[in-house]
């Protein structure tokens, strides 16, 4: 089971990524993914076109104003790489991972963070005692993915032009949800509450903007 979600968060991560093509559409008919099986056949070009235009339009252009990136939907100013791209980078660096090229694909881009999960998850099938690294799969859900996912799908869904690409967000928020409440279960802790992880994260904040007590080591720099 493991193994299967893992395997549904990436092909989702590369659905998110790379522009839909005739191969892809027929890969995902075969097996009855996001409807895939109810299009056309063969697929008439006036569809793949409006695909490729909802793609830019969601993920390059920003016509919709559904942005990809955490931080366009935690900043107050709804900027791009702000402080939540730096909380997802120190994520992947506690894990050592880190993103290839931020500035084609910033650390908190949709694709990046399913891929980290899948990472997560993949790590603990691995353990005997994958009990911490669910625990951490669960937090960076709640601390991350989960506070902006699903009013980024709702306006994808709302705005784009294609039954497929608003499948695509409604059902890669859904299937997230699902892993999380999976996890509840598993770990035996109930979801914390939006209001919860929102204290939380603001806790965090302010105990990171706090200047740090600097301590005195005999020897290390003059002393008065």
């Amino acid at each position: 089971m493991m193994l299967e979600v893992i395997n549904d968060l990436r092909l989702l991560a590369d659905l998110h990524a790379t522009e839909v093509t005739a191969e892809k559409l027929e890969e995902l008919r075969a097996v009855a993914f996001l409807g895939a099986e109810a299009l056309p056949q063969p697929l008439p070009a006036t569809l793949l076109d409006e695909l490729a235009c909802d793609f830019a339009d969601i993920y390059l252009h920003g016509k919709f104003h559904s942005s990809p990136q955490e931080s366009v939907w935690l900043d107050d100013e709804e900027l791009i790489c702000q402080q939540p791209m730096f909380e997802v980078r120190d994520w992947y660096a506690r894990h050592e991972l880190a993103v290839p090229d931020w500035r084609k694909r910033a650390d908190d881009h949709l694709v990046n963070e399913l891929l980290f999960i899948a990472h997560l998850l993949d790590k603990a099938a691995e353990q005997a005692e994958p009990l911490v690294l669910l625990a951490e799969t669960a937090r960076f859900m709640d601390e991350h993915l989960l506070r902006w996912l699903l009013p980024f799908a709702q306006r994808v869904a709302q705005r784009c032009h294609t039954e497929f690409y608003a499948k695509l967000a409604l059902e890669t928020a859904a299937y997230a949800e699902h892993i999380r409440d999976s996890l509840a279960e598993i770990l035996g802790v109930p979801r914390p509450t939006h209001e919860e992880i929102e204290t939380r994260m603001k806790a965090q904040q302010r105990a990171a903007a706090q200047p740090q007590t600097m301590q005195y080591y005999p020897g290390v720099a003059p002393s008065w």
